[in-house]
């Protein structure tokens, strides 16, 4: 069993919490809006490199391998856990009462991974507002039961999928193709690459709804 670790959180400004983990690295932009960051084992390397510090170090030293300083708070894991690293941050950042997280180097490098952390996600999307990935790529909202506004980003095409078995009374505005009171499920892919009208609004009566911005001007773009 993996014990917490209770720091003093006061004052959530924004209900913010900001995990960074240790996938493909990303700027880390936006994360001054954080009440409190959580470096995720290579993630405070990344952390480092922006020269910024943690509120909180949490991980096995597996991938992260040099020193933390003493001032900083610590949950060291032990290396054979059925959580992942990014999972026990996200359950932290849960259990101390925020409302939203962002993650950041979350994607990428190990398939596997980000898969593991986009479940962490659905997890936590369930118990909060909302949880988003950020990256140069691709941005992602995980949403349960519930609404999102989404400003319009040029450039980036915008995409829906059901991450339960179905997501029932979906509803889509603003943007070329529409959605009202649909059902859609994790067997087809009927959100794929929607347009901008203006700033998106998204909601989902029942299920866990992931939706997607992904950059349409890239190296060697050969989806369809």
């Amino acid at each position: 069993m993996i014990s917490f670790i209770f720091l003093e959180i006061k004052d959530f400004m924004n209900n913010l919490c900001a995990i960074v983990s240790g996938g493909q690295f990303s700027e880390l932009n936006g994360i001054e809006s954080a009440d409190f960051i959580i470096a995720c084992d290579k993630g405070y390397e990344y952390l480092l490199r922006s020269n910024l510090s943690p509120d909180l170090f949490i991980g096995d030293f597996d991938s992260y391998l040099g020193d933390v300083p003493e001032n900083i708070a610590r949950i060291v894991l032990p290396k054979q856990k059925d959580d992942t690293d990014t999972m026990v941050s996200i359950k932290y950042a849960v259990s101390h009462g925020f409302k939203k997280i962002f993650m950041y180097c979350a994607l990428g490098y190990r398939f596997d991974h980000t898969i593991a952390n986009i479940q962490a996600s659905i997890w936590a999307a369930k118990r909060i507002e909302y949880v988003k990935f950020l990256s140069e790529e691709e941005d992602i909202y995980v949403i349960s039961n519930s609404k999102i506004k989404i400003p319009k980003k040029d450039g980036y095409s915008l995409s829906v999928f059901s991450a339960s078995d179905v997501c029932k009374n979906v509803n889509i505005k603003n943007t070329k193709y529409v959605l009202n009171n649909a059902v859609i499920d994790n067997s087809f892919p009927i959100g794929i690459s929607n347009e901008w009208i203006g700033d998106a609004e998204i909601s989902v009566g029942s299920g866990v709804l992931l939706i997607i911005l992904s950059k349409i001007e890239r190296k060697n773009n050969g989806y369809c």
